[in-house]
């Protein structure tokens, strides 16, 4: 196995560096630890990298481009009966009021901005939001109905430590998309947690507890052989 990693990991397994993986043509399973999968990031190329050299990979490059999408996540998401909250992709305020109303919870789907999520809870607050994620009107926004609170935390190859509705969602994510580490964005509405969105981690985010998981991880996946993809 072959991990290939732009974090500082605590693992004994030889890891290497992404901007070395990059340059080789080095033919095995591939684990890609990375804070960072955006498309055109580095991340997705070192999937994409060893997808070209016909190496299975934890993630694939189209669960990347899919899971960063937040319309796409959450419609994979659904299909796979992950609880989410109905949403629309739209460029008009018009209509968001009109078939979401208020409070609404709004994420970006331009491929530019992926720093969390705007709430409006008035018009005012939602002219705002909507012009700054579409990027003055280029990109529509995905809409979503504000029923309880959004708990925001990181989901380490599926583990967090959050109460059990949250686990399972998390859990379920990694199921789905394979991806070793990211943050998620969960709305919980009383009792329940709905998944709302996903995005990357930044780097200062890891704590040293964080490192040691993830390399407990990657010490399992090599004795065990889960070489699971996506």
């Amino acid at each position: 196995m072959l991990v290939v990693s732009n974090i500082d990991l605590t693992t004994d397994l030889p890891t290497m560096k992404p901007s070395t993986f990059l340059e080789s043509s080095i033919k095995d399973f591939t684990l890609n630890i990375n804070n960072d999968y955006r498309y055109l990031k580095t991340g997705y190329y070192v999937s994409l990298h060893a997808e070209i050299l016909g190496n299975p990979v934890i993630p694939t490059s189209e669960n990347l481009v899919d899971a960063y999408r937040t319309p796409i996540l959450l419609l994979r998401a659904s299909k796979a009966g992950i609880p989410t909250i109905p949403y629309i992709v739209t460029g008009s305020v018009k209509q968001i009021m009109a078939e979401v109303g208020f409070p609404t919870v709004l994420f970006a789907v331009n491929p530019f901005s992926y720093d969390g999520f705007k709430i409006a809870k008035n018009r005012s607050a939602l002219y705002r939001a909507v012009k700054s994620l579409e990027m003055n009107y280029k990109f529509p926004v995905c809409a979503q109905p504000l029923q309880g609170e959004v708990t925001s935390f990181k989901s380490i190859f599926g583990k967090c430590e959050m109460d059990r509705k949250i686990r399972e969602i998390s859990e379920m994510v990694y199921e789905v998309f394979g991806i070793p580490l990211c943050k998620l964005h969960v709305q919980r509405v009383e009792k329940e947690a709905y998944l709302c969105g996903l995005q990357p981690l930044r780097k200062e985010e890891l704590s040293p507890k964080d490192l040691k998981v993830i390399s407990e991880e990657i010490w399992q996946i090599s004795k065990n052989g889960e070489h699971r993809v996506g």
